[in-house]
């Protein structure tokens, strides 16, 4: 085939459709895209009676330019002939158009590629990026995220947030089905458009060029049981799945020393051996990896190096190898606590844990058939091209494919048979010049995205296309926090290991990252982390290697320890207190600041309230007249972590407040123990008085649009503790103005807790009990302790009688299913509150199979997506 492309040219002037009128209101296909807003989709088309070609035979595909007078929305189509559909309208009817399918590494990186290049008068294309998904993600280091070593931000920011500086336009939709025309012969003259992309919205792409660079879906239906029992893990959503599912059985284990926790993995690849180097990892001795393979070693295409260096991580921590198995078969049973009776029905052994049985059957000769027991399960094995799906019915073999469904591609990466179509990563089949197809990893597609936007400017500008060569720079795999294994291709024999290599490969990752812009942002994260853990590795190490000398009777006694390395109060997961009076906290300290966010619209601002600090909240497009609710909300977080600035914490206060129409008030409350409680009850009550009053009667947001007769207090953990105590203390005479009407109370997941057990609290180890009272003192060391009534709201007539007088209309209690500590307390808390004398309305609302504070890392989930529902009618009732 000849590497050079005939030059662009534009089919004749499209008819416009009518604009969506400004008034219309967003109810499209495209998630939170605000399309009304949006130029680049602003018009409508319809199939109708009259043609238009587009380039494609009239059997294919027809449309027209509606001239009727309806409201301009989008229409979903019912049928080929004659229901409306929308067409994507491009900004510029002359300059060239590309459809880039598919936002990860291949197809955001020549998005970039093509708006990185100089281009010649009228010929810089028009670029959309469509993908399912509203963020990039950098795949190689979910590991990272199972492991606290990174946010969510930094591995998979918005893609509104990395194209924001450039042209490249950015669609939140599925493929439906493509429709290529660029295998057609042309008549001189005529129309060179490309083809047709459907998107499952309804909404029809027509182009000039296209880049598949869909890549690969996870394939876990090999065996009976696997699609409803294992997790794959190759997205962000599988991520925060599998870390849902982590902490859920964490929390069940807490203060139980059997059965631990065990995880089997089903594949030693890449992906494997990482899970099962980080889980195993994260469990230490409370839980054991169990990884399955095929093969009788661990990752067989990985060089020498890597491999043994996993070997060594795997066999040195608590890691069962199932070598030479593979498995048959996945089912539930139910087990009792001692795992010494199985059942398979739930409904003998509602109290029972669930457990997973994978039935092993040996590949190699001398092994004998196994089964194997696990909590969870996790799928590294097999993948599955989108393309054959997306084919057209009438013409199922119009983009050419293998026998794995990826698409065939000449070496310029032009699919084969369509000069205007090219495919990269998992979806395309290129093969190395030994004749073996490329691997399917970053790597590859880092380099194609290269190639694909280089010869999509030489095609539209009519130069020689080049022929794609992969260059093999080496392989890179994570083996748990500060450990890591690389191997360079350009220098033989070398492998890094350990912190040097795990330093190295962060490194290399972050000059990888999509932007220069994000760069200096993670930049900067990962070094801030790395300077506190770096600190603390090196008080230890020092205490460790330098001894205090030999005691005499001027001289402190050998027992004592270095002040700042001698931990005094262990507050897992969220600090540790030394004996110096040094805190430190092991999650993230990364924080986002207030503004527009890009994803809701929302604007936000840091301000003073009084004594206190808090972060306000405004949902776009308010009306000058308009009078909104306001929620005055207040972070968990055990009282000594947290802050609205918190990127999870601010992206679920964005999303509420555009939800729900609502002003909010996110409280800055002094942390434990550097303040400790009552100091948290004073900020938040400065707080709802600062609202109470319109800021005082200055900030313009609550002066313009506060309705103060429809005020709510909210919160989640320690949160809703403090939302809890903050309308008992506005039932007091003259606690709020009289034109202050608090309408609602939001308990989600609530902190109270007491001496004596309530309900499955009585299951609980001794020393649960024991560690809930010695966290409550320390973050409240004047506290009566578990009857305190801060905390433990119903311990006495008094308590309950003040709980009665909450002035809230309604309250609504939630809880999680999953909530191993607090599921509990919250059943309580609403079984108390009712039987208090609380005469007006209470809900309650249960969460399935989630933990406790779930919604933060799943908030776009089916269950984050159901409590916000749930939240925002109970504001709008």
């Amino acid at each position: 085939m000849s590497c050079r492309a005939a030059p662009w040219s534009r089919p004749s002037a499209i008819p416009r459709g009518r604009s969506f009128p400004a008034s219309a209101r967003l109810r499209n296909p495209f998630g939170g895209l605000n399309v009304w807003k949006n130029p680049i989709l602003k018009n409508t088309w319809r199939i109708g009676d009259v043609p238009m070609m587009f380039g494609l035979p009239s059997g294919l595909f027809r449309c027209m330019a509606s001239s009727s007078s309806g409201d301009g929305g989008f229409s979903r189509p019912q049928s080929a002939d004659e229901t409306p559909m929308p067409l994507y309208s491009w900004p510029d009817k002359q300059r060239p158009r590309v459809c880039i399918l598919g936002g990860g590494f291949g197809g955001l990186y020549t998005a970039l590629r093509l708006e990185s290049l100089v281009w010649p008068d009228n010929k810089k294309p028009q670029v959309l990026l469509v993908d399912q998904s509203d963020r990039f993600v950098f795949k190689p280091m979910l590991y990272e995220l199972l492991s606290g070593e990174v946010d969510v931000w930094e591995i998979a920011p918005y893609f509104t947030e990395l194209l924001k500086n450039t042209s490249v336009q950015f669609v939140k939709d599925s493929v439906k089905l493509l429709r290529p025309s660029d295998h057609f012969r042309r008549e001189p003259g005529g129309s060179s458009t490309g083809g047709v992309v459907h998107l499952q919205s309804g909404t029809v792409i027509e182009y000039d060029w296209l880049v598949l660079a869909l890549g690969a879906e996870a394939k876990i239906d090999g065996v009976p049981g696997s699609s409803e029992y294992a997790l794959p893990f190759t997205t962000l959503e599988h991520a925060l799945k599998v870390e849902s599912e982590l902490k859920m059985l964490e929390r069940r284990r807490f203060g139980k020393s059997s059965p631990g926790i065990e995880v089997g993995i089903v594949g030693l690849g890449y992906s494997g051996v990482e899970l099962a180097a980080t889980i195993s990892e994260r469990l230490k001795n409370t839980g054991t990896v169990k990884a399955i393979n095929f093969q009788t070693t661990i990752c067989p295409n990985a060089p020498p190096g890597n491999r043994d260096a996993a070997l060594k991580v795997l066999e040195s921590q608590n890691i069962q190898l199932f070598l030479g198995y593979s498995v048959s078969s996945i089912r539930e049973v139910y087990a009792s606590g001692d795992s010494s009776s199985m059942v398979t029905d739930a409904k003998e052994a509602a109290a029972d844990d669930k457990k997973l049985l994978l039935e092993l059957k040996p590949a190699q000769r001398g092994l004998q058939s196994q089964v194997m027991e696990a909590d969870l399960v996790l799928w590294t094995v097999g993948s599955t091209s989108q393309i054959l799906r997306l084919q057209p019915p009438d013409a199922p073999y119009v983009i050419p494919l293998n026998g794995r469904g990826q698409v065939e591609t000449e070496e310029t990466l032009q699919v084969k048979g369509h000069p205007r179509t090219f495919a990269i990563g998992d979806s395309a089949a290129l093969r190395d010049p030994s004749g073996k197809f490329l691997p399917a990893n970053a790597q590859v597609a880092f380099q194609q995205a290269d190639f694909a936007g280089w010869n999509l400017w030489a095609a539209i500008n009519g130069r020689p296309l080049l022929p794609f060569r992969f260059q093999n720079l080496g392989e890179m795999m994570t083996l748990g926090t500060n450990d890591a294994a690389i191997t360079a291709s350009f220098i033989e024999g070398l492998t890094l290991e350990g912190p040097v290599g795990h330093a190295a490969r962060k490194l290399v990752y972050c000059l990888r990252m999509p932007t220069d812009e994000h760069r200096v942002k993670v930049g900067i994260s990962w070094l801030a982390k790395g300077a506190v853990d770096s600190l603390a590795s090196l008080q230890n190490a020092v205490a460790t290697t330098f001894p205090r000398p030999t005691p005499t009777t001027n001289r402190l006694p050998a027992a004592a320890m270095d002040p700042d390395s001698e931990i005094t109060f262990d507050f897992p997961p969220y600090l540790c207190q030394y004996k110096s009076g040094r805190v430190f906290r092991p999650g993230s300290n990364a924080t986002v600041p207030a503004g527009t966010d890009q994803l809701t619209g929302v604007v936000s601002k840091d301000i003073h309230v009084g004594s206190a600090r808090a972060r306000v909240y405004l949902p776009p497009g308010v009306d000058a007249d308009a009078k909104l609710p306001v929620i005055v909300y207040f972070h968990g977080g055990g009282f000594v972590v947290g802050s609205p600035a918190r990127p999870s914490t601010h992206a679920y206060l964005n999303d509420l407040v555009a939800r729900a129409g609502a002003i909010g008030v996110s409280v800055y409350y002094r942390l434990a123990p550097e303040h400790m409680l009552p100091a948290a009850y004073e900020d938040g009550w400065a707080a709802v008085q600062w609202a109470a009053t319109l800021g005082d009667g200055a900030d313009p947001w609550l002066l313009d649009h506060a309705d103060l007769s429809r005020v709510f207090f909210g919160g989640c953990s320690a949160g809703a503790n403090l939302a809890h105590n903050m309308a008992v203390r506005a039932a007091a005479d003259g606690a709020l103005p009289k034109c202050v009407t608090v309408r609602g109370l939001l308990a989600v997941h609530p902190y109270f807790t007491g001496k004596e057990a309530v309900g499955a609290e009585a299951a609980f180890a001794a020393d649960v009990r024991g560690f809930m009272d010695r966290t409550w003192r320390f973050v409240f060391p004047g506290s009566l302790g578990l009857d305190d009534p801060l905390v433990n709201p119903f311990v006495n007539d008094e308590a309950r009688a003040a709980v009665a007088k909450i002035p809230c209309e309604r309250v609504l209690v939630c809880v999680a299913e999953a909530d191993v500590l607090l599921k509990e307390r919250g059943l309580w808390y609403h079984r108390e509150l009712k039987a208090s004398g609380y005469a007006v309305e209470l809900e309650l609302f249960e969460s399935k199979g989630v933990g406790h504070a779930f919604q933060f890392d799943n908030l776009h989930t089916p269950e984050g997506v159901e409590l916000q529902e749930r939240l925002v009618a109970f504001i709008n009732k």
